[in-house]
């Protein structure tokens, strides 16, 4: 086993991923075919003798829910979960709430891909009132949330995070010995993986990850990533 090695993933199946909304920093509780995952995940990390022994997660409750779930069914009660603003999703202003389709209407195809896979573009403004209905659920907000609340590009998203991992979850790995799970977002995910690979701009437009699949990473001595591996698991 390589000394040097974090887990990350994708929390579960959120309502307003069920329903095709976009939904950044709103708090959008877990689908129970997102409850299912989150079991299934920990299964598959047991298959392949994992057992992080230390969470990072968002503030966001899908993930807080996801890494939850994961850490009962491995049965580690004691492994700690960590919470930080900085491992949201990508906030999407206006958009929040607002199904994909009604994007895609008013902006066309080309452009709603364009908005998902650039990695500097921001999200469109638009009047959201007449398309989305009063929800209970609450958006999170902090300091940082006051210059993005319009939206952030993906590139703001990599700003944000990377402190947060460098400062916090690098240093659990080579000065802890620690085995991280880091429960996030995809987008969160995509622009870590563009940092750690030193994708180009044009080869990070096509990258994705797959669903239902934990990476793990394996790092150098120097913190620099050396090769990763795709765990699949069923929803």
């Amino acid at each position: 086993m390589y000394r040097y090695r974090f887990l990350i993933a994708r929390h579960g199946e959120s309502i307003w991923n069920k329903d095709s909304k976009f939904t950044g920093w709103t708090n959008i509780p877990l689908t129970e075919k997102g409850k299912s995952e989150a079991k299934s995940m920990a299964n598959a990390l047991k298959c392949h003798g994992f057992y992080p022994d230390i969470v990072f997660s968002s503030v966001l409750d899908r993930a807080i829910h996801t890494a939850t779930i994961v850490r009962e069914a491995l049965e580690t009660p004691d492994v700690q979960i960590h919470t930080s603003w900085r491992l949201n999703e990508k906030h999407y202003g206006t958009l929040e709430g607002v199904p994909r389709n009604h994007v895609r209407d008013l902006f066309g195809d080309r452009f709603t891909q364009l908005m998902r896979r650039d990695f500097y573009m921001k999200p469109p403004i638009i009047d959201a009132s007449s398309v989305t209905p009063h929800t209970p659920y609450s958006v999170y907000r902090n300091c940082y949330f006051e210059s993005i609340q319009r939206g952030e590009s993906k590139e703001n998203v990599l700003q944000r995070l990377l402190p947060y991992y460098e400062n916090d979850i690098v240093y659990t790995i080579y000065h802890e010995n620690r085995f991280p799970l880091i429960i996030t977002h995809k987008h969160t995910a995509r622009v870590l993986m563009k940092h750690l690979l030193r994708m180009s701009d044009e080869a990070f437009e096509k990258y994705d990850l797959p669903n239902h699949t934990v990476l793990c990473v394996d790092l150098d001595e120097r913190q620099k990533y050396m090769s990763h591996m795709h765990i699949s698991y069923t929803s």
